[in-house]
């Protein structure tokens, strides 16, 4: 059989089993890495490094610490978790890496609990969106089917003045008083506003990761100057949808918006939908 299925954006998505010719196969292995593959498996005792750091991570989830806290000094790390030094800095080099504590260099410095930034779990789900040989065109399809349930979702929740003072900026926004920078910033600023009030986090990480990776690597290639209308006028409808309370229409309008973005962007350079998705440190 040779059906492929089609997506939002017109496109086909490959079958399953048409991995191995474009990247990595894709496992499924919910009860770790060894079922996987039971002639190799893989599975292992965590490194002291990272009990280390899942310990810190339990130590900010606690309370002991909160965003914006400095971490103790290395030596009282040192005796709480009963690791050497090498150890240590490993697990904290771990934890940067994730984004979950930011060391700062210099006097004062040291590590500190950052907050969640859904950049570094994009960063992550780009290495392999990469290597599975996922195109730009699935990332889209993607980005169609999470952002409407986002936009209908936060038309739901009831009418409250904080809801209006978030949305209103977005009714009349003057695109011809804004230099470029600041309406890229300002449109992707509007998603990341409909994600954060979606009411489930997980939702609200997935999508942001997903919207990250097109606004890093797509949106970036839609020329908000020469777009400023069709963006404005867009995002002013979604926004009216949400405070006037209509759940069905938001969903519409956000669905219109992706795909005549979506479409935009192919249009600009055709072969794009193709190419495979990039991995960006």
């Amino acid at each position: 059989m040779n059906a492929r299925r089609p997506n939002l954006l017109g496109g086909s998505a490959p079958r399953p089993d048409d991995g191995t010719a474009h990247g990595l196969p894709i496992v499924y292995a919910p009860r770790g890495f060894s079922a996987a593959d039971t002639q190799n498996p893989r599975q292992r005792a965590p490194k002291a490094a990272e009990v280390t750091a899942s310990r810190i991570v339990d130590d900010i989830l606690e309370g002991r610490v909160r965003v914006g806290d400095k971490l103790p000094t290395e030596p009282e790390m040192l005796e709480r978790y009963e690791v050497s030094r090498e150890s240590l800095r490993e697990a904290l080099r771990l934890l940067e890496i994730q984004g979950i504590v930011d060391i700062k260099r210099g006097p004062g410095g040291g590590p500190f609990v950052a907050p969640l930034n859904s950049g570094y779990l994009a960063r992550t789900a780009s290495l392999y969106f990469h290597l599975s040989g996922a195109t730009y065109s699935e990332l889209l399809d993607t980005w169609a089917a999470l952002e409407p349930t986002l936009a209908e979702r936060a038309a739901k929740l009831p009418s409250s003045k904080a809801k209006r003072e978030m949305f209103t900026p977005f009714l009349e926004y003057d695109t011809e008083s804004h230099v470029e920078l600041e309406l890229f910033d300002d449109f992707n600023n509007f998603h990341a506003l409909i994600a954060g009030l979606s009411g489930n986090r997980v939702l609200t990480l997935v999508t942001q990761a997903v919207t990250h990776v097109v606004a890093e690597q797509v949106l970036q290639r839609v020329d908000p100057i020469a777009e400023r209308q069709m963006l404005s006028h867009s995002h002013a409808d979604v926004a009216q949808a949400i405070l006037d309370g209509r759940p069905s229409k938001a969903r519409k309008l956000m669905t219109e918006h992706i795909l005549e973005v979506s479409q935009t962007y192919l249009e600009r350079d055709p072969s794009a939908g193709q190419r495979r998705i990039d991995w960006r440190l």
